[in-house]
């Protein structure tokens, strides 16, 4: 099986969509560099959803493609990391003070998902 059809690469880009939707909203529709660069930390956080879940998926087809076992678990660890500081992302622009959570709430819950099918993937993968 490809990358592509897999159910994690799929929540990968889903996470994706919502994270830009979620940052644009947050920074009034800014491109991501001027959210990386502004002096509001609502929008440095929201810049940085879109670049960390941008890593997703092309991590999961990394692992696909990875020609070691090793080589996969490095992989691996990189896309947990993403998905971690999504998360913690969204406490940040939590606590920021936004009001309208319920954006950040979803992509979270989109995030534990995640997390679960790369389990998922990854105990299905040894057994193979």
């Amino acid at each position: 099986m490809n990358a592509y059809q897999l159910p994690v690469y799929k929540k990968a880009l889903e996470i994706f969509k919502i994270s830009s939707a979620v940052s644009s909203y947050f920074s009034d529709n800014r491109h991501v560099i001027e959210m990386e660069l502004s002096s509001v930390p609502a929008h440095n956080y929201a810049g940085r959803l879109v670049t960390e879940s941008l890593q997703l998926a092309p991590g999961i087809a990394g692992v696909m493609t990875a020609r070691t076992k090793e080589l996969q678990l490095k992989r691996i660890e990189k896309i947990r990391k993403a998905a971690k500081r999504i998360k913690s992302n969204c406490r940040n622009i939590e606590i920021t003070g936004i009001k309208e959570t319920e954006f950040l709430d979803l992509l979270q819950r989109e995030i534990l998902h995640f997390e679960h099918l790369i389990s998922d993937w990854i105990h299905q993968n040894q057994k193979n």
